[in-house]
């Protein structure tokens, strides 16, 4: 979406606002070449709710070329949408794509968000986010990332 909107910003809300006059639950906005930084990923997003697309039905998939995939995630919630698309450790093809570990420690736990927002994750549901990552890992034959924010080795060392 947002090399569309940036080709052509009126065909690509045109596109969007089509998607959900016709009945789609949600309209994601995707990164999907991981090129958008996250003020971009912002300001886009605003002009998409400004459209006439709700927050409410708006949401980011992200990926991780660049790095920013965490990064935009929070940027297009901070513009107002409300469904983040992501994958446990961040895997996913080429570079991944945003980290829902990451992702869920930093909404539930930063009182930049969590004080704004409502995440339905308990506090015990949080404390095995560290168990949940590394079982991941195992399961796909991969070593747990010692530098992965929140879970990893050396978080808060």
């Amino acid at each position: 979406f947002f090399d569309g909107y940036k080709a052509n910003p009126d065909y690509a809300l045109q596109c969007a606002r089509t998607a959900l006059e016709a009945g789609a639950r949600w309209i994601v906005l995707c990164d999907t070449n991981g090129g958008t930084q996250p003020q971009e990923v912002a300001e886009i997003t605003r002009a998409v709710i400004a459209s006439g697309i709700p927050g409410d039905r708006l949401g980011i998939h992200a990926h991780d070329d660049t790095g920013q995939a965490v990064a935009n995630s929070l940027a297009a919630i901070d513009a107002g949408a409300r469904q983040i698309q992501g994958t446990l450790n961040g895997i996913g093809e080429r570079c991944g794509n945003a980290n829902l570990v990451t992702l869920i420690a930093s909404l539930a736990l930063k009182p930049v968000w969590n004080e704004r927002f409502e995440t339905g994750v308990s506090s015990q549901a949080l404390a095995g986010l560290t168990r949940l990552s590394h079982k991941f890992d195992e399961l796909i034959n991969r070593a747990p990332d010692h530098q992965a924010p929140y879970v990893g080795q050396s978080a808060f060392a």
